[in-house]
């Protein structure tokens, strides 16, 4: 590790910060929304953009923490921000390519695969499982001690080498644990079924798009609620508007209801259905 000022251009490049982040001098006073500049004044930050991940967060909680990914063979992290007081740290992995956490366009997997790697992180790292990485040390801040690891950022399947996936890696019918990207998984998979089937609902409605948005949110919002340790409101609000535009635009009201008939023509047989065949018959094939 080597010590680095707050004016370091690669760390603060304005690209891998929020441009208006949450940031405090004193937690239980709350969080107010900053522009990055006024933030990096200030005692915490948030590192992370409500729809991306650029640094991969953990809190470890115990004096040392700085050299905690000494211990289990891990690679060390981009940076550190130390309390002089106690020795305790967050660590930060930047990610070369920065994963989106909200949005139906991309592909789940490579989410599913970033809360793999940092499920296998954190436990190899004896991090606080209840830190939601929404806020962190400010490493800009002179209150910490910031020490800066030899890599800026590191492609994320070069993570995946230094830890044993296989009891991390998601499976069908297996839920992920509901703390950090994995409340992200839940979210999504349980709004997104949700939303599957209800919809048709709004479609006929006049102005049926705002309803749609609005009851999409509404149940984003509640499966939230039910965490430990809920997520920000304004990545549940970014995971509803993903989901909400997504299967508005890409669902069809005839090219459902001609899978249903012949999902209805299946049944109306009285033989036993295979997986296949419904499978075929709710996808159009």
């Amino acid at each position: 590790f080597m010590h680095i000022h707050p004016d370091q251009p690669d760390l603060f490049a304005t690209d891998r910060w929020p441009r208006r982040p949450y940031c405090t001098d004193d937690l239980e006073a709350g969080l107010r929304i900053r522009s990055l500049k006024q933030a990096l004044t200030k005692c915490y930050i948030q590192a992370n953009p409500p729809h991306l991940r650029v640094w991969s967060l953990y809190d470890i909680d115990r004096p040392g923490g700085a050299l905690a990914w000494e211990g289990p063979n891990l690679p060390p992290p981009s940076w550190a921000a130390v309390n002089r007081e106690n020795a305790h740290a967050h660590l930060a992995y930047g990610l070369r390519v920065p994963v989106l956490t909200s949005s139906m366009e991309a592909r789940q997997a490579p989410l599913r695969y970033l809360n793999a790697v940092e499920a296998a992180f954190r436990a190899k790292l004896q991090a606080d499982d209840g830190f939601s990485g929404l806020i962190t040390k400010n490493p800009a801040h002179p209150l910490w001690r910031t020490l800066q690891g030899p890599d800026l950022a590191y492609e994320l399947g070069d993570l995946a080498e230094w830890v044993d996936l296989e009891h991390f890696k998601p499976r069908q019918g297996v839920k992920v644990a509901e703390i950090g990207l994995g409340r992200n998984v839940t979210v999504f998979d349980f709004v997104r079924l949700w939303a599957y089937k209800n919809v048709r609902e709004y479609k006929n409605v006049r102005g049926g798009f705002v309803y749609w948005q609005k009851a999409v949110y509404d149940r984003c919002m509640a499966r939230n609620g039910d965490f430990t340790h809920p997520m920000d409101n304004r990545e549940a609000y970014h995971i509803a508007r993903s989901v909400a535009k997504w299967t508005w635009q890409r669902f069809d009201l005839e090219a459902s209801d001609a899978r249903f008939s012949k999902l209805q023509a299946f049944r109306r047989t009285g033989k036993p259905l295979l997986r296949t065949q419904i499978f075929e018959a709710e996808n159009g094939c």
